[in-house]
């Protein structure tokens, strides 16, 4: 054998060379893959706690609507009793309205029966409307005036300031006939449903409402 055949049955084969860097590759390759299917499996898991929670939503709608069903309802207001008639009147703020339309109401009504030219009345007009500011919660005062004539309601009305109470006018004088009212002031009185609980003449007497509504 020649030095030169020795020397190159000493060198390692070409293909055997790059083969090893190849499979060190394809080896490392594999290790990741597997790490990443490991971290794929270990999180799928964690899906499970949003199906749960998703899973007790109809029970949280099912108890709202539980609670809503338990909720009472408001007894509807008897009007078979009222003593409003069905009188077609002017609202001095405008507009017209019927008597009986007053109730069914959210508070007993408190009619006052005035008139332009009674000195009481305008005496009392400042007085009235801060009973019915002070205790809207309580009751609803309406003025029903009627006898002279619509201007001067108007400037009744204008001239003392009274904006809290719904003033009303009756050309026709059919309301306080209706009502059995003789005088001015008079202080009707009216549950809810529109039946009397109470009468005065006179004077505003606010203690004595109050006690009754």
């Amino acid at each position: 054998m020649t030095l030169h055949d020795a020397l190159k049955a000493l060198k390692p084969p070409e293909p055997a060379a790059r083969l090893l860097p190849a499979l060190a590759v394809g080896a490392a390759l594999g290790l990741v893959l597997a790490a990443c299917g490991a971290e794929t499996e270990s999180a799928a898991p964690a899906a499970s706690p949003s199906t749960a929670s998703s899973s007790t939503a109809p029970q949280d709608d099912k108890d709202s609507g539980d609670k809503d069903e338990k909720k009472e309802k408001k007894p509807e207001v008897d009007t078979s009793k009222s003593v409003l008639p069905s009188v077609q009147v002017k609202d001095v703020a405008g507009g017209e309205v019927n008597l009986a339309a007053l109730v069914p109401s959210q508070t007993p009504i408190l009619l006052w029966a005035w008139a332009p030219h009674c000195p009481t009345c305008a005496g009392e007009a400042p007085a009235v409307e801060e009973f019915s500011k002070k205790n809207a919660s309580a009751v609803t005062v309406v003025g029903i005036g009627t006898q002279d004539d619509f201007a001067l309601a108007e400037d009744f009305v204008s001239t003392y300031g009274v904006s809290t109470p719904q003033m009303l006018w009756d050309p026709g004088f059919e309301s306080w006939r209706a009502l059995e009212i003789t005088g001015q002031p008079t202080w009707v009185l009216l549950s809810p449903g529109g039946e009397e609980i109470g009468r005065w003449q006179g004077g505003l007497p606010e203690g004595e409402i109050l006690d009754r509504v």
